[in-house]
Protein backbone atom coordinates (compact mmCIF):
# COMPACT_ATOMS: atom_id res chain seq x y z
CA UNK A 1 0.00 0.00 0.00
CA UNK A 2 1.05 3.27 -1.08
CA UNK A 3 0.70 6.24 1.57
CA UNK A 4 0.83 10.00 0.57
CA UNK A 5 0.31 12.51 3.07
CA UNK A 6 0.06 15.88 1.85
CA UNK A 7 0.04 19.66 2.94
CA UNK A 8 -2.69 21.17 0.94
CA UNK A 9 -1.09 24.30 1.05
CA UNK A 10 2.11 23.41 -0.50
CA UNK A 11 1.13 20.16 -2.71
CA UNK A 12 -0.85 20.63 -5.82
CA UNK A 13 -4.39 18.98 -5.93
CA UNK A 14 -3.39 14.84 -6.73
CA UNK A 15 -4.63 13.75 -10.29
CA UNK A 16 -6.56 11.15 -8.72
CA UNK A 17 -8.49 13.64 -6.55
CA UNK A 18 -11.49 14.14 -8.25
CA UNK A 19 -12.10 10.48 -8.93
CA UNK A 20 -11.19 10.20 -5.39
CA UNK A 21 -14.26 12.84 -4.16
CA UNK A 22 -16.44 11.32 -6.63
CA UNK A 23 -15.91 7.27 -5.08
CA UNK A 24 -16.32 8.69 -1.50
CA UNK A 25 -19.03 10.99 -2.42
CA UNK A 26 -16.68 13.94 -0.11
CA UNK A 27 -18.73 17.04 -0.46
CA UNK A 28 -17.61 20.91 -1.62
CA UNK A 29 -15.68 20.97 1.30
CA UNK A 30 -13.25 18.21 -0.21
CA UNK A 31 -12.68 20.29 -2.53
CA UNK A 32 -8.66 20.72 -3.18
CA UNK A 33 -8.88 24.39 -3.97
CA UNK A 34 -11.60 24.54 -0.56
CA UNK A 35 -8.72 22.11 1.10
CA UNK A 36 -5.70 24.89 0.15
CA UNK A 37 -7.26 27.86 1.00
CA UNK A 38 -8.45 26.32 4.27
CA UNK A 39 -5.09 25.44 5.30
CA UNK A 40 -3.42 28.62 4.88
CA UNK A 41 -6.14 30.35 7.18
CA UNK A 42 -5.54 27.47 10.00
CA UNK A 43 -3.98 27.76 13.31
CA UNK A 44 -2.98 24.05 12.71
CA UNK A 45 -1.20 22.15 9.85
CA UNK A 46 -4.18 20.08 8.02
CA UNK A 47 -2.37 17.21 6.75
CA UNK A 48 -4.78 15.24 4.31
CA UNK A 49 -3.06 11.27 4.06
CA UNK A 50 -4.58 9.46 0.96
CA UNK A 51 -4.04 5.94 0.57
CA UNK A 52 -3.31 3.94 -2.58
CA UNK A 53 -3.60 0.47 -3.52
CA UNK A 54 -2.46 -0.66 -7.16
CA UNK A 55 -2.35 3.10 -8.03
CA UNK A 56 -5.80 3.47 -7.10
CA UNK A 57 -7.53 5.65 -3.56
CA UNK A 58 -8.83 2.99 -1.17
CA UNK A 59 -8.64 5.67 1.37
CA UNK A 60 -8.25 9.46 2.89
CA UNK A 61 -8.22 11.04 5.93
CA UNK A 62 -8.16 14.66 6.99
CA UNK A 63 -6.99 16.21 10.67
CA UNK A 64 -5.52 18.64 12.29
CA UNK A 65 -1.99 18.58 13.63
CA UNK A 66 -2.63 20.00 17.55
CA UNK A 67 1.24 21.14 19.31
CA UNK A 68 1.89 22.81 22.12
CA UNK A 69 2.72 25.99 19.32
CA UNK A 70 -0.97 25.79 18.41
CA UNK A 71 -2.91 29.29 19.54
CA UNK A 72 -6.40 30.81 19.02
CA UNK A 73 -5.08 33.58 17.37
CA UNK A 74 -2.11 32.53 15.38
CA UNK A 75 -1.88 30.83 11.86
CA UNK A 76 0.24 27.71 11.89
CA UNK A 77 3.75 28.36 11.02
CA UNK A 78 6.55 27.19 8.77
CA UNK A 79 7.66 24.66 11.54
CA UNK A 80 5.25 22.03 12.92
CA UNK A 81 6.58 21.43 16.53
CA UNK A 82 8.08 18.19 17.60
CA UNK A 83 4.76 16.23 20.36
CA UNK A 84 1.44 16.90 19.51
CA UNK A 85 -1.72 14.81 18.54
CA UNK A 86 -3.79 14.68 15.43
CA UNK A 87 -7.72 15.91 15.65
CA UNK A 88 -9.25 13.66 13.03
CA UNK A 89 -12.11 15.95 11.92
CA UNK A 90 -14.10 16.22 8.44
CA UNK A 91 -12.53 19.88 6.92
CA UNK A 92 -15.50 21.56 6.99
CA UNK A 93 -18.95 20.11 7.60
CA UNK A 94 -17.90 18.97 11.85
CA UNK A 95 -21.17 16.21 11.11
CA UNK A 96 -19.62 13.84 8.84
CA UNK A 97 -16.15 12.33 9.41
CA UNK A 98 -12.92 12.81 8.79
CA UNK A 99 -12.09 9.46 6.74
CA UNK A 100 -13.29 7.52 4.26
CA UNK A 101 -12.41 3.71 3.00
CA UNK A 102 -13.26 2.12 -0.14
CA UNK A 103 -14.04 -1.25 2.86
CA UNK A 104 -15.12 0.30 5.87
CA UNK A 105 -16.28 -2.64 7.47
CA UNK A 106 -19.19 -2.66 9.53
CA UNK A 107 -17.95 -0.36 12.81
CA UNK A 108 -17.36 2.06 9.45
CA UNK A 109 -13.67 2.27 9.03
CA UNK A 110 -12.75 3.03 12.69
CA UNK A 111 -10.59 -0.38 13.05
CA UNK A 112 -9.08 0.63 9.68
CA UNK A 113 -8.47 4.31 11.05
CA UNK A 114 -6.36 2.70 13.85
CA UNK A 115 -4.78 -0.12 12.27
CA UNK A 116 -3.70 1.94 8.72
CA UNK A 117 -3.69 5.61 9.55
CA UNK A 118 -1.37 5.61 12.84
CA UNK A 119 1.53 3.14 11.58
CA UNK A 120 1.55 6.04 8.31
CA UNK A 121 1.33 8.73 11.03
CA UNK A 122 3.76 7.76 12.59
CA UNK A 123 6.22 7.02 9.94
CA UNK A 124 5.51 10.57 9.03
CA UNK A 125 5.54 12.36 12.01
CA UNK A 126 7.76 10.55 14.49
CA UNK A 127 7.80 9.59 17.97
CA UNK A 128 6.45 12.94 18.42
CA UNK A 129 3.16 11.80 18.16
CA UNK A 130 1.54 11.01 21.35
CA UNK A 131 -2.88 10.53 20.47
CA UNK A 132 -4.98 11.11 17.97
CA UNK A 133 -8.56 12.30 18.78
CA UNK A 134 -11.24 11.15 16.64
CA UNK A 135 -14.28 12.94 16.08
CA UNK A 136 -17.74 11.38 14.49
CA UNK A 137 -17.29 7.66 15.72
CA UNK A 138 -21.02 6.70 15.07
CA UNK A 139 -22.90 3.78 17.14
CA UNK A 140 -21.16 0.90 14.78
CA UNK A 141 -17.74 2.07 15.76
CA UNK A 142 -18.01 2.60 19.43
CA UNK A 143 -16.33 -0.91 20.21
CA UNK A 144 -13.68 -0.43 18.02
CA UNK A 145 -12.92 3.02 19.21
CA UNK A 146 -13.12 2.17 23.06
CA UNK A 147 -10.16 0.31 24.49
CA UNK A 148 -7.62 0.28 27.51
CA UNK A 149 -7.09 3.61 28.38
CA UNK A 150 -9.16 5.47 25.92
CA UNK A 151 -11.53 7.93 26.44
CA UNK A 152 -14.71 7.59 24.38
CA UNK A 153 -17.80 10.04 25.20
CA UNK A 154 -20.94 11.03 23.38
CA UNK A 155 -20.76 14.26 21.96
CA UNK A 156 -23.59 16.27 20.63
CA UNK A 157 -25.83 14.45 18.22
CA UNK A 158 -26.53 15.06 14.31
CA UNK A 159 -29.69 16.49 13.54
CA UNK A 160 -30.62 14.41 10.04
CA UNK A 161 -34.65 15.15 8.26
CA UNK A 162 -35.51 13.02 5.98
CA UNK A 163 -37.42 13.92 3.42
CA UNK A 164 -38.06 10.93 1.19
CA UNK A 165 -40.98 10.29 2.03
CA UNK A 166 -42.54 13.83 1.60
CA UNK A 167 -44.18 15.34 -2.10
CA UNK A 168 -43.91 18.75 -0.91
CA UNK A 169 -42.79 21.35 2.08
CA UNK A 170 -46.49 21.43 3.48
CA UNK A 171 -46.92 17.26 3.27
CA UNK A 172 -43.50 18.15 5.75
CA UNK A 173 -45.23 20.38 7.67
CA UNK A 174 -48.48 18.33 8.49
CA UNK A 175 -46.41 15.83 9.46
CA UNK A 176 -45.39 17.48 12.50
CA UNK A 177 -46.95 18.81 16.39
CA UNK A 178 -49.50 20.88 16.36
CA UNK A 179 -48.19 23.58 18.24
CA UNK A 180 -45.17 23.58 15.60
CA UNK A 181 -47.00 23.50 13.04
CA UNK A 182 -49.08 26.21 13.61
CA UNK A 183 -46.00 28.43 14.10
CA UNK A 184 -44.40 27.32 11.11
CA UNK A 185 -48.03 28.22 8.95
CA UNK A 186 -47.78 31.82 10.76
CA UNK A 187 -44.21 32.28 9.56
CA UNK A 188 -44.09 31.77 6.19
CA UNK A 189 -47.54 33.52 5.95
CA UNK A 190 -45.53 36.39 7.16
CA UNK A 191 -42.72 36.46 4.98
CA UNK A 192 -44.92 35.56 1.75
CA UNK A 193 -46.50 38.63 2.53
CA UNK A 194 -43.21 40.86 3.21
CA UNK A 195 -42.49 42.68 -0.15
CA UNK A 196 -39.35 43.79 1.78
CA UNK A 197 -37.78 40.63 1.88
CA UNK A 198 -36.45 38.37 -1.14
CA UNK A 199 -35.73 34.85 -0.47
CA UNK A 200 -33.15 33.46 -3.11
CA UNK A 201 -31.92 29.86 -3.35
CA UNK A 202 -29.34 29.89 -5.93
CA UNK A 203 -26.00 28.19 -6.54
CA UNK A 204 -22.98 29.35 -4.86
CA UNK A 205 -21.39 31.13 -7.28
CA UNK A 206 -23.94 33.75 -7.21
CA UNK A 207 -23.39 34.96 -3.95
CA UNK A 208 -21.19 37.52 -2.42
CA UNK A 209 -18.75 36.23 -0.33
CA UNK A 210 -17.93 39.32 1.08
CA UNK A 211 -21.42 39.91 2.14
CA UNK A 212 -21.70 36.46 3.01
CA UNK A 213 -18.53 36.70 5.37
CA UNK A 214 -20.31 39.48 6.83
CA UNK A 215 -23.34 37.98 7.93
CA UNK A 216 -21.71 34.52 9.19
CA UNK A 217 -19.36 36.55 11.70
CA UNK A 218 -22.53 37.26 13.47
CA UNK A 219 -23.10 33.48 14.27
CA UNK A 220 -19.47 33.01 14.41
CA UNK A 221 -19.60 35.29 17.77
CA UNK A 222 -22.18 33.10 19.45
CA UNK A 223 -20.09 29.67 19.25
CA UNK A 224 -16.38 30.37 20.18
CA UNK A 225 -16.09 27.06 21.72
CA UNK A 226 -13.49 25.51 19.88
CA UNK A 227 -9.80 26.91 20.19
CA UNK A 228 -7.83 25.30 17.44
CA UNK A 229 -10.55 25.26 14.05
CA UNK A 230 -10.02 27.12 11.22
CA UNK A 231 -12.59 29.69 10.65
CA UNK A 232 -15.04 29.24 7.77
CA UNK A 233 -15.81 32.56 7.25
CA UNK A 234 -12.81 34.65 5.87
CA UNK A 235 -13.37 35.32 3.05
CA UNK A 236 -11.04 34.27 0.68
CA UNK A 237 -12.21 30.59 2.03
CA UNK A 238 -15.76 31.11 1.54
CA UNK A 239 -15.10 32.92 -2.35
CA UNK A 240 -13.40 29.20 -2.87
CA UNK A 241 -15.99 27.22 -1.17
CA UNK A 242 -18.98 29.07 -2.92
CA UNK A 243 -17.68 28.81 -6.32
CA UNK A 244 -17.78 24.65 -6.22
CA UNK A 245 -20.34 23.60 -8.06
CA UNK A 246 -22.14 21.57 -5.54
CA UNK A 247 -22.75 24.46 -3.44
CA UNK A 248 -26.08 26.09 -2.82
CA UNK A 249 -27.07 29.42 -1.24
CA UNK A 250 -30.24 30.32 0.09
CA UNK A 251 -30.18 33.97 1.31
CA UNK A 252 -32.79 37.01 2.50
CA UNK A 253 -32.14 40.26 0.81
CA UNK A 254 -33.67 43.71 2.08
CA UNK A 255 -35.86 44.58 -1.59
CA UNK A 256 -35.51 48.09 -0.91
CA UNK A 257 -31.99 48.30 -0.01
CA UNK A 258 -30.18 45.11 -1.15
CA UNK A 259 -28.63 43.99 2.16
CA UNK A 260 -28.02 40.81 2.84
CA UNK A 261 -30.80 40.07 6.14
CA UNK A 262 -29.62 35.99 6.30
CA UNK A 263 -28.19 33.59 4.35
CA UNK A 264 -27.37 29.51 4.76
CA UNK A 265 -25.03 27.56 2.67
CA UNK A 266 -25.75 23.88 1.72
CA UNK A 267 -23.41 21.17 0.69
CA UNK A 268 -24.93 19.11 -1.98
CA UNK A 269 -24.99 15.79 -2.23
CA UNK A 270 -26.64 13.15 -4.24
CA UNK A 271 -28.41 11.32 -1.14
CA UNK A 272 -27.55 13.61 1.88
CA UNK A 273 -26.32 17.42 1.36
CA UNK A 274 -25.60 19.02 4.46
CA UNK A 275 -26.89 22.51 5.43
CA UNK A 276 -23.48 23.91 6.43
CA UNK A 277 -23.69 27.59 7.20
CA UNK A 278 -26.17 29.96 8.99
CA UNK A 279 -25.92 33.17 9.87
CA UNK A 280 -28.46 36.43 10.29
CA UNK A 281 -28.66 39.88 11.41
CA UNK A 282 -31.11 40.23 14.31
CA UNK A 283 -34.09 41.93 14.36
CA UNK A 284 -32.64 44.98 16.23
CA UNK A 285 -30.54 45.53 13.12
CA UNK A 286 -32.95 45.11 10.42
CA UNK A 287 -33.07 40.99 10.37
CA UNK A 288 -36.54 39.24 10.22
CA UNK A 289 -37.78 37.45 13.21
CA UNK A 290 -38.56 33.63 12.11
CA UNK A 291 -35.82 33.47 9.41
CA UNK A 292 -34.07 30.45 10.83
CA UNK A 293 -37.21 28.54 10.59
CA UNK A 294 -38.36 29.63 7.25
CA UNK A 295 -34.51 28.73 6.04
CA UNK A 296 -35.51 25.34 7.24
CA UNK A 297 -38.72 25.41 5.07
CA UNK A 298 -36.94 26.41 2.25
CA UNK A 299 -33.90 23.68 2.62
CA UNK A 300 -36.85 21.16 2.73
CA UNK A 301 -38.75 22.68 -0.02
CA UNK A 302 -35.32 22.46 -1.90
CA UNK A 303 -34.22 19.16 -1.23
CA UNK A 304 -38.04 17.55 -2.17
CA UNK A 305 -37.68 19.34 -5.46
CA UNK A 306 -34.03 18.00 -6.35
CA UNK A 307 -35.16 14.25 -4.96
CA UNK A 308 -32.85 13.98 -2.23
CA UNK A 309 -32.93 11.78 0.97
CA UNK A 310 -32.79 13.74 3.73
CA UNK A 311 -30.34 16.64 5.00
CA UNK A 312 -28.33 16.89 7.54
CA UNK A 313 -28.63 20.01 10.18
CA UNK A 314 -25.73 19.51 11.94
CA UNK A 315 -24.97 19.68 15.91
CA UNK A 316 -26.74 23.20 18.15
CA UNK A 317 -30.19 23.14 19.43
CA UNK A 318 -30.63 19.18 18.77
CA UNK A 319 -34.46 19.53 21.07
CA UNK A 320 -35.43 22.34 18.59
CA UNK A 321 -34.94 20.81 15.37
CA UNK A 322 -36.43 17.12 17.08
CA UNK A 323 -39.43 19.43 16.50
CA UNK A 324 -39.38 19.86 13.08
CA UNK A 325 -38.79 16.39 12.40
CA UNK A 326 -35.22 15.47 13.08
CA UNK A 327 -34.03 12.15 13.99
CA UNK A 328 -30.81 12.62 16.44
CA UNK A 329 -27.88 10.26 15.15
CA UNK A 330 -25.38 9.69 18.35
CA UNK A 331 -21.96 10.72 17.65
CA UNK A 332 -18.65 9.74 19.45
CA UNK A 333 -15.15 11.31 19.87
CA UNK A 334 -12.32 8.69 21.42
CA UNK A 335 -9.23 10.33 22.35
CA UNK A 336 -6.97 7.59 21.63
CA UNK A 337 -2.61 7.50 23.35
CA UNK A 338 0.12 6.18 21.65
CA UNK A 339 2.71 4.95 23.15
CA UNK A 340 6.43 4.83 21.85
CA UNK A 341 5.40 0.93 20.46
CA UNK A 342 3.83 2.85 17.72
CA UNK A 343 0.66 0.92 18.47
CA UNK A 344 -2.78 2.44 20.04
CA UNK A 345 -2.87 1.36 22.87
Amino acid sequence: MVTDVLDPRHDPEPGYWTALREQAGLRADWSWEVLATQAWAARTPQPVTVFREGGRPCGVVSAAWVTGRTRRHRFAGTGRGWFGGLDVRGPGASSQPGWWFAEPGADGGVARLLETYVPAMRAELGPGLRGLLVRQVGETGREAAGGRFRLLRRTEDIAVLDVAGFGSRDDWMNSLARKRKQNLRKIFRTFDADPSVEVRCVPGKEADPVAVAEVLRLNERKHRDVPIVPLPHFTGYLTALLRQPDVVVISYHDTRTGRLLAVATVLDHPARPIARHWGALPPEDGGRAGAYFHFYGEAVRWAIANGRESVVFGKKMQEMKATLGARLVPQYAAAVPLLASRRPT
